[in-house]
């Protein structure tokens, strides 16, 4: 027998023990009286030299080569990305990207953390499509102000209150419409003794869960009937080409300050740079840019979107 087969089917065996058989390195090290390193090296020859091949079943393994390049793309620090099915309904992938980021929010959730929602249809399903929650003690707040009168469905204090029951922690809520008729009103809000409270658990969020919205000509947002005729026409004027937690942003990248700014009731966006865990939840061909756009300006550390949505973002 040639030296060449030899150390072939040492290599061969060495990686039926480590694969096969399911034994350590430094069990095999011992079996074979090699040193562990050199089994190291030989699993990686088996690879190298097709000896060994791995493959995984059941899964498109192609999505996790687009959540790499998104996190490449945006210097992320982690990206979800919710495969679609043939004869998908919007309402379905709505739904299962909910899912994802209930089941995403269930595995880096710590105990005694202060967690906030912005609102709206996925933001709200994340509640439903996160099952089996260990109690966590965890603060559940409102980042933004509620809808109006006419638009309660998906309400940030709704979501609160049954994230809070879900996982076994307390909520907080926000007594006030994330856009006032005046700056003057918002300052009155704003300067009450309950509101400092809820500003205080701003400033000491662990984990922010937010939507994305898209461009004003695409479909109606549901806190946007706030707005008023001028802070459209001047929302155009500026290239506002999205929002996050009620805060405009324009195709530059801008966050777009002025009046509308000075009547809203929200988080500040940039306070979100400095939350450990600032997930950006948002998928649809129409939100692509919107999303893009967002990215780009680093307030966000994670994005959780479907796979017709990373394809477009790549290429933009």
């Amino acid at each position: 027998m040639r030296m060449d087969d030899e150390r072939r089917r040492i290599i061969t065996k060495v990686a039926y023990m480590y694969y096969m058989e399911g034994l350590t390195q430094t069990e095999i090290s011992n079996k074979m009286g090699i040193y562990r390193t050199t089994v190291s090296r030989m699993i990686n020859k088996a690879r190298q030299e097709g000896i060994v091949s791995i493959s995984i079943n059941g899964y498109d393994t192609s999505i996790f080569n687009l959540e790499e390049k998104l996190k490449e793309k945006y210097q992320l620090r982690d990206v979800v990305v919710v495969p679609n099915h043939p004869g998908q309904s919007n309402d379905d992938k709505d739904r299962q990207l909910s899912a994802h980021a209930g089941q995403y929010l269930k595995q880096i959730i710590e105990p005694g953390q202060v967690v906030g929602f912005s609102w709206g249809k996925i933001i709200s399903g994340m509640v439903a499509g996160t099952r089996e929650v260990a109690p966590t003690n965890a603060t559940f707040v409102p980042l933004v102000g509620g809808p109006s009168s006419a638009n309660t469905e998906y309400h940030v204090n709704t979501i609160v209150y049954d994230m809070a029951r879900k996982f076994g922690g307390k909520n907080i809520f926000i007594d006030a419409a994330a856009v006032q008729k005046t700056p003057y009103i918002k300052q009155e809000v704003t300067s009450s003794r309950y509101f400092r409270d809820i500003e205080t658990y701003w400033n000491n969020l662990d984990i922010a869960c937010v939507g994305i919205g898209g461009p004003l000509n695409g479909n109606v947002s549901r806190w946007r009937d706030l707005l008023t005729k001028e802070d459209v026409d001047l929302l155009k004027d500026q290239h506002a080409i999205g929002d996050c937690c009620c805060t405009f942003f324009s195709r530059e990248g801008k966050i777009l300050r002025g009046n509308l700014l000075d009547r809203t009731i929200a988080v500040p966006l940039l306070n979100l740079q400095k939350v450990r865990h600032s997930i950006g939840v948002a998928r649809s061909m129409n939100k692509a840019v919107s999303i893009d756009v967002l990215m780009k300006m680093n307030i966000l550390h994670t994005l959780i979107t479907d796979e017709e949505t990373a394809q477009r973002l790549l290429t933009i």
